[in-house]
């Protein structure tokens, strides 16, 4: 039999949040990861169904069958609270609309009535404290906690007076079905996949969490990578994932103002060159219906522009004119 580890639990660290699609998997796309830190809490309540007794009493008035039942486990209610608002978190687990600037940023949130709220789905993973718990070598030791199917987040009650103002999310609900697996992400802490049927995650690890993010980050499949050696970019797909979506041509655009590219399948690698210093969006895109796509910064710094140098300075410089033989040279007197 395998030891058994025990570790007390304090403090939540940090929070990260995935969208997933309607099977409950890492839904891939731009802006559907954030790591944060500013929350308050992560309420958990248990949803049971309670068994109903069958009793007979037989006609001396005695218990003659009596079966109990067994309560039925349904999932966990979930409720957070944040300390900082979080526009493109807050729509990602309720499913609302972001509100944008007229520059394209992300500057609000709104809550909307037509929004359905199943149709929207998000898996939560909360990294712990384990205090008295020496580290294992140059390992951090922490809790780690996963819900990997959650539905139905709204904006719950906030208060605004002379005081912090705290949103909290709730209504959210655990569902059977997940498609979590091993998770989307290399620093997985899972010594196995998920059973689909699995609501509640608790183990204890050494991998770090990870750092709090700049708000919504891409969530990128596994083998789609962007390599930068300034000032040359190569791009990567995932063209043997099995995913269809990477079946068909892709479409790059670089940023540079420099024509779209079409990568033509089974074609899985990019190259291409800057020619000028600047900050860049690389958008690449597939021609099959439905798929996702995706966005990569770009910056470039490597470029050093042309010089004059100071012969080129003198070849460009007007020739003087020679002197009439015979005549004073211009400092003589």
């Amino acid at each position: 039999m395998a030891n058994a580890k025990s570790f007390p639990l304090v403090r939540g660290r940090t929070m990260r949040v995935t969208k997933t699609d309607g099977c409950c998997g890492p839904e891939y796309g731009d802006d559907n990861s954030i790591v944060t830190d500013g929350f308050v809490s992560v309420a958990l309540t248990a949803n049971i169904t309670d068994a109903e007794e069958i009793t007979v009493t037989n006609a001396n008035g005695k218990t003659c069958v009596r079966d109990a039942g067994s309560p039925t486990f349904d999932g966990y209610g979930v409720e957070i609270t944040f300390c900082e608002v979080q526009p493109c978190l807050f729509s990602m687990i309720t499913g609302q609309p972001v509100v944008l600037d007229d520059q394209g940023e992300i500057v609000g949130f709104k809550m909307n009535s037509g929004i359905t709220l199943d149709q929207s789905g998000f898996a939560l993973e909360v990294w712990m404290g384990v205090p008295g718990v020496a580290c294992e070598g140059d390992a951090g030791a922490y809790g780690y906690l996963l819900l990997p199917c959650l539905q139905g987040g709204v904006i719950g009650d906030f208060t605004i007076e002379n005081a912090a103002i705290t949103f909290t999310i709730t209504g959210a609900s655990t569902k059977d079905g997940n498609g979590w697996g091993s998770g989307p992400y290399a620093d997985t802490v899972l010594p196995e996949p998920l059973d689909e049927d699995d609501h509640l995650y608790v183990i204890f690890t050494t991998v770090d969490p990870p750092e709090p993010s700049d708000g919504c980050e891409a969530l990128l499949p596994p083998g789609l990578t962007l390599e930068v050696v300034d000032p040359d970019a190569t791009l990567t797909l995932p063209r043997a994932s099995g995913d269809p979506c990477w079946d068909g041509d892709v479409i790059v655009d670089w940023g540079d103002g420099s024509a779209p590219e079409t990568i033509a399948a089974p074609v899985a690698e990019a190259l291409h060159t800057y020619t000028a210093n600047g900050s860049y969006d690389v958008d690449v895109s597939t021609t099959v219906p439905d798929c996702p796509s995706y966005s990569f910064p770009v910056i470039i710094a490597s470029i050093v522009p042309p010089t004059t140098t100071a012969a080129a300075a003198a070849r460009k410089a007007p020739a003087k004119a020679a002197a009439p033989a015979g005549a004073d040279s211009p400092d003589q007197k």
